[in-house]
């Protein structure tokens, strides 16, 4: 029966495009994917429909915003999907932590990882990184570029997580491996051609560089932590050790060790920097809304703690960012069989894409879509597709780990620095972003800082 059904399987129509096409295209600078990818993908979906085939001649596409089949990849049948290719190029950075990493042996990591993200252990970090935040809005007043302050943020935060301590004399190094990295793979994954990742070209070998500069800080870091076995368990590299001793007989491979922490590292501080950046930009020109923050956090504040399980509105503005800039713009999984979807077939190795920056913005599922209104994810006003059509950190059983963790950091930097602060936007600066294997501001984007009274 399923035999019979795929061969009866229609391909989905979609753009006719030849490798010359996409050469040609390429030759010209980034191809539209990156450019915009909103218009990209809502372009093919207006002319097209909800599930498009493309084949560029080095590989074929499925392109889709089709909810069931999206519940289908990601909720209901993950097991039926391999990560997509662009992941192959990520691990030449990552390794095989657990954004990369599959089947049982991903099950295993999971499992190492999640106890650091419990809801008690979340709670007791809420302090430092009210600390981080606090030290951050010290010295601002008059105009501050709200990426690099956001970056700087959201990696202080990751680095106190992950090693129990700021890394201050490392952030500089730190962060440029993340950026070169981010760019390196994300221009190999939009190459139909390339050269081996092993052949000594210039771009190669700066990569290695930079990768070898992050691995020396992140083996030392580990090797420290081997020789002073008393710190175990205070933090997640603590933890992630003693479950490695536990699991392999009093041994750390710690080549693992790394490609988790790194894994974490980055999405840790990369993508949650880029979203509190622009949840800045956005509240900047809302200073009515600024203040319902304010109040909100004053009414679930007792003790001196604020309760931000009582603040749906600051969830609301996080959430509407993620919404409109959603750092995970796209993502992607491979099909392991041939399938058949509303009489469409689906071949076996095929890339399954969802534009999540379109899916996030598609009038059939949002009112406004491209206005910023918090209020769609507030209690009754919340609109149907918050459960269905949103998914910043991904869905199902491979949901971001540490979505948790990014949402209650950004709610404590907003509420921090509009404790200090109003902000307001400068004339004639609109946010640049870069779409690479996750977005972010290609250049400083300014806000005013007028300190409270």
């Amino acid at each position: 029966m399923a035999d019979t059904a795929i061969a009866a399987g229609k391909i989905p129509p979609g753009p006719k495009i030849t490798p010359l096409d996409l050469a040609a295209e390429l030759l010209k600078g980034d191809p539209q994917i990156v450019r915009d990818p909103y218009a990209y993908f809502s372009g093919l979906h207006e002319k097209y429909g909800d599930l498009v085939y493309s084949d560029f001649g080095v590989g074929s596409f499925y392109i889709t915003d089709n909810l069931a089949l999206i519940r289908k990849i990601f909720v209901s049948e993950p097991r039926n999907y391999a990560k997509a290719d662009a992941y192959l190029e990520a691990a030449h950075f990552l390794g095989n932590g657990i954004l990369n990493s599959e089947g049982d042996f991903w099950q295993a990591q999971r499992a190492m990882v999640q106890p650091a993200f419990t809801k008690s252990r979340l709670n007791a970090f809420m302090a430092t990184m009210l600390e981080t935040g606090r030290h951050a809005a010290q010295h601002l007043q008059g105009q501050a570029d709200v990426s690099g302050l956001a970056m700087h943020i959201a990696l202080e935060n990751i680095c106190r997580f992950l090693f129990g301590s700021d890394f201050a004399a490392n952030e500089k190094t730190i962060r440029a491996a993340v950026e070169f990295g981010n760019n390196f793979i994300s221009r190999r994954i939009q190459m139909p051609f390339k050269l081996p990742i092993y052949f000594p070209s210039l771009s190669n070998l700066r990569f290695f560089w930079h990768r070898f500069e992050l691995d020396q800080i992140l083996y030392r870091i580990i090797d420290e932590r081997l020789a002073s076995p008393q710190r175990e368990n205070r933090d997640l590299l603590g933890m992630l050790l003693a479950a490695e001793k536990e699991s392999q007989g009093g041994k750390v491979r710690k080549e693992q060790v790394r490609d988790e922490i790194i894994t974490l590292l980055i999405a840790g501080h990369e993508t949650t920097g880029f979203t509190l950046a622009m949840a800045l930009w956005l509240l900047a020109a809302d200073a009515g809304l600024q203040q319902r923050l304010r109040d909100e956090a004053d009414a679930a504040t007792a003790g001196g703690q604020v309760d931000f399980e009582k603040c749906p509105l600051s969830e609301a503005v996080v959430n509407e960012t993620l919404r409109l800039y959603p750092a995970a713009w796209i993502i992607g999984r491979r099909l392991k069989a041939d399938e058949v979807f509303e009489g469409y077939l689906l071949k076996k190795g095929a890339q399954l894409q969802t534009g999540i920056i379109a899916l996030h913005r598609n009038p059939r599922y949002w009112s406004e879509p491209d206005r910023f209104k918090p209020e769609r994810f507030l209690g009754e006003n919340a609109e149907p597709s918050v459960k269905q059509a949103f998914m910043p950190f991904g869905a199902g059983p491979r949901k971001c780990i540490g979505s948790v963790f990014a949402m209650l950091e950004m709610q404590t930097a907003i509420y921090t620095l509009l404790q200090k602060y109003r902000l307001s936007r400068v004339a004639g600066y609109e946010p640049k972003i870069e779409y690479l294997f996750t977005a972010r501001l290609k250049e400083a984007l300014p806000v005013v800082f007028e300190p409270i009274a």
